[in-house]
């Protein structure tokens, strides 16, 4: 691997281009050009799904009112809504530069990632499930995948966030459910508005000192400058936002469920005329909205007796509750913490 790492400061560009420069230089480098920090801010509002998730969990038909386009990214995760208040951020190595594990690759590369916030002020640290917080709050989204032969890790410096909007462009039927998400949002998401220069330098500095590297001010290769304009035409296409078929997605959506941050999500799920939307908060219930025939006077109490309940013990607090419980139990049933 070449001892030089390039940082490219793409400045302010399209949303699209906010996409597809990073992927670009992803191709680079995995066709032998040297590892590269980038940055870019998008110049307008827009979403972005990951590469395995269903087109149905954005609502489309809001995103067009609002003139917000939707693109598809080669790295996993839900769908994400992103705007000026974000400046991305994007390291790329040849894949054999970083472990093998996922998650020590993850964690490798986001600790530089960690110091500079901290050098910019921001008290963080990087959680047992490599998210990076300021105390119990996420403040920097991310994403990691691998493009040919090279690894990227994707992360943003929040610097505002549109709670409200970010929860809208979600494909949401209950509305308690569209509540609980902003709740949660409004909880566990922070933005840490710093000075953008000195996060830049920092990163900078961080990056080059851990990788072993000398930071030098780059540019795009001839190989990336024509990955650009494919992955332009690419991303812009119907056929690439509708996504790779996936046998059973359907099936597998029983529960739609939505992550806020590593440990917190809701969902809403039913079983026959049983409904349930719920949050959970590391593993327990931390809220749930019960609908079931015959439950009638019950329901508050069913509420209250679910709130700090681990996942598996809901059966056990819903027998309580009769038939009536045993239906919402069968709706708890789809809810899955390890497929969010």
């Amino acid at each position: 691997m070449t001892d030089v790492l390039r940082v490219i400061d793409f400045g302010r560009v399209t949303p699209l281009r906010s996409q597809t420069l990073w992927h670009a230089v992803a191709y680079g480098v995995s066709a032998g050009a040297p590892p590269a920090l980038s940055f870019a801010r998008p110049s307008d509002p827009y979403v972005c799904v990951g590469y395995h998730r269903g087109l149905d969990e954005v609502d489309e038909q809001y995103c067009r009112a609002e003139g917000l386009p939707v693109y598809r990214r080669m790295v996993g995760g839900g769908p994400v809504y992103l705007d000026v208040g974000q400046l991305f951020f994007q390291i790329c190595l040849p894949a054999r530069a970083v472990p093998a594990s996922r998650l020590d690759a993850l964690r490798t590369l986001l600790a530089p990632a960690v110091t500079a916030f901290r050098a910019a002020g921001v008290a963080a640290w990087l959680d047992d499930d490599t998210e990076i917080c300021a105390g119990d709050r996420k403040i920097c989204g991310h994403g990691a995948g691998q493009i040919g032969d090279a690894v990227v890790v994707c992360g943003n410096l929040i610097e505002r966030f549109d709670h409200e909007r970010a929860t809208r462009v979600l494909a949401l039927a209950d509305q308690a459910q569209r509540a609980e998400t902003l709740r949660l949002m409004r909880r566990y998401v922070a933005a840490t508005p710093v000075d953008t220069a000195a996060f830049r330098a920092a990163m900078t500095s961080a990056y080059a000192g851990a990788l072993g590297l000398a930071a030098a001010a780059g540019e795009l290769t001839a190989t990336e400058l024509d990955r650009l304009a494919e992955l332009d035409g690419r991303f812009t296409s119907r056929e690439w936002l509708a996504g790779p078929a996936m046998a059973g997605r359907a099936q597998a959506r029983r529960a739609r469920q939505v992550k806020v941050r590593s440990g917190v999500w809701t969902f809403a799920a039913e079983s026959g005329d049983a409904r349930v939307v719920a949050s959970v908060v590391r593993g327990t219930v931390n809220r749930a909205h019960l609908t079931a025939p015959g439950l009638n006077d019950s329901t508050e109490a069913a509420q209250r007796a679910l709130a700090g309940v681990p996942l598996a013990s809901v059966p056990d607090v819903l027998a309580r509750f009769g038939g009536p419980g045993r239906q919402l139990a069968a709706a708890f049933a789809a809810a899955d913490g390890k497929r969010i």
